[in-house]
């Protein structure tokens, strides 16, 4: 157990944070204190942060970097900065100044490796060049369906697989809410900028059931499918039809979700994935023959078992499948996941080999044409890493950039959905959530209604 005594400092939030980059949560504590040096009263493993008293927080976590660095033997390579999103930040930074100039002072400030302030550069350019419009004078819907065929083993979403007539149920419920909700944005003047309809899998559905959700969402929200950003998540290979696939691109939907993960049988069968890379391979083929615009694909940095080459010969056939769109997780292991129960330090595992496959990732998708343009990280990623994602340029989603940058209203609909609303003048978010199970959505459901009236102050 290491103990670290630091210094002139209010809130350890953001210091913890920093030392579980390196240590395990059982394997340090955080005591924040003020006052006269206490250097002479150290135990053993136990070190004194800030001595001089200095007050401002990001010199003080740089001074902590370099203690843990000095005891780990590692430089993790995003440095002091801990938070979900990286981008932030470096936006902030870019007002006023170039690019190459926020990289600098990126590194000065939270001891970001070479590599990662130029990604961040390289996303920033991207936005900055494509993306327009001010975000809060729109708002974004998220729908959820929080069904899948199975559980993968690093899942900690709410995804459930359940019985048709329990499906049917939460279905109708939904419908109702949408419904609610459509009338409250048309008496408050909201204009959507983006739809996404996620899960779980969406494609769980029949084939009907998706295209009554589509019309029901595009007349309670007043737009046409075809000419807003609006994405259904096909994401299970083993969930699509063509009559599925025929049913949502006849509604005007041109963005789809295929999620691989990985191409490698052997690793969909270790994660709890029915299906095989032939099913993928198919759902890509039966996509590309309906005309989707854009199709995604998700891949996972680290799976159990997997390689660079293995995670390579993946990353090559989804770009020759068709995707246009591809977002590089790393593999987080969050609690409640059967991975994190069986391995409770697994995410601890392989950090040089995962940094590789994002390496790999960069130059493959650069030299087939992509660009970086949005970026998160999580907690419990292995290496500390991040998941990025890739485009086609101009195929890039506007929901994924606009809920990254936190500026803009997201109603959330559905078992499961978290959804934000922004109030520009104080550039604060309130968070509004739905209950996760489907079941207690259903037994609550009336208050799940009420809950819709805090978008406008209710």
């Amino acid at each position: 157990m290491y103990r670290f005594y630091i210094n002139n400092i209010d809130d350890d939030y953001h210091f913890t944070e920093l030392a579980r980059v390196f240590l395990p949560d059982d394997g340090f504590e955080i005591i924040a204190y003020k006052g006269n040096s206490i250097a002479d009263l150290l135990g053993k493993n136990s070190y004194l942060v800030n001595a001089s008293g200095e007050s401002d927080r990001e010199s003080i976590k740089r001074e902590f970097y370099g203690l843990l660095s000095d005891i780990c033997g590692i430089r993790p390579p995003w440095g002091t900065l801990t938070g979900v999103r990286p981008l932030k930040p470096a936006l902030a930074l870019c007002s006023g100044n170039s690019v190459s100039v926020m990289e600098n002072l990126m590194k000065e400030k939270y001891l970001m490796s070479d590599d990662k302030t130029s990604l961040l550069a390289d996303i920033a350019d991207y936005q900055l060049s494509n993306i327009s419009g001010v975000p809060w004078e729109k708002a974004s819907l998220y729908i959820g369906i929080p069904f899948c065929p199975t559980r993968c083993a690093y899942c900690s979403f709410a995804s459930n697989v359940a019985p048709a007539e329990e499906r049917v149920l939460y279905f109708n419920d939904l419908l109702k809410e949408i419904d609610y909700a459509g009338k409250q944005a048309a008496e408050h003047g909201t204009v959507l900028e983006s739809i996404y309809i996620g899960g779980g899998t969406p494609t769980t559905l029949d084939a009907e059931q998706l295209r009554v959700l589509i019309e029901k969402t595009a007349a309670a929200f007043n737009v046409d499918p075809s000419s807003i950003e609006f994405t259904v998540e096909a994401g299970r290979p083993d969930t699509i039809t063509a009559d599925k696939l025929r049913a949502l691109k006849e509604l005007g939907i041109q963005r789809i979700s295929i999620n691989p993960q990985s191409m490698k049988d052997e690793t969909l069968r270790l994660i709890g994935r029915d299906h095989t890379a032939d099913d993928i391979r198919r759902g890509y083929s039966l996509a590309k023959e309906a005309g989707f615009e854009v199709i995604n694909a998700d891949l996972i940095a680290g799976l159990p078992e997997e390689d660079e080459n293995d995670f390579t010969a993946s990353l090559e056939e989804v770009i020759r499948l068709g995707a246009n769109n591809i977002t590089i997780h790393t593999l987080s292991v969050k609690r409640g996941s059967r991975l994190k129960e069986s391995d409770p330090v697994y995410y601890r595992k392989n950090a040089d080999t995962v940094s590789n496959m994002l390496d790999i990732s960069r130059r493959v998708l650069t030299e087939a044409g992509f660009r970086p343009y949005y970026i998160y990280r999580q907690k419990h990623q292995i290496g500390a890493l991040e998941n990025v994602g890739w485009c086609r340029p101009g195929t890039h989603s506007i929901y994924n950039v606009r809920i990254m940058e936190d500026k803009q209203t997201i109603i959330g609909l559905g078992a499961g959905a978290v959804g934000k609303v922004y109030y520009p003048s104080e550039d604060r978010l309130e968070r509004i959530a739905n209950v996760s199970n489907y079941r207690i959505y259903s037994e609550r459901f009336d208050e799940m209604l009420e809950r819709k009236n805090k978008y406008y102050g209710g």
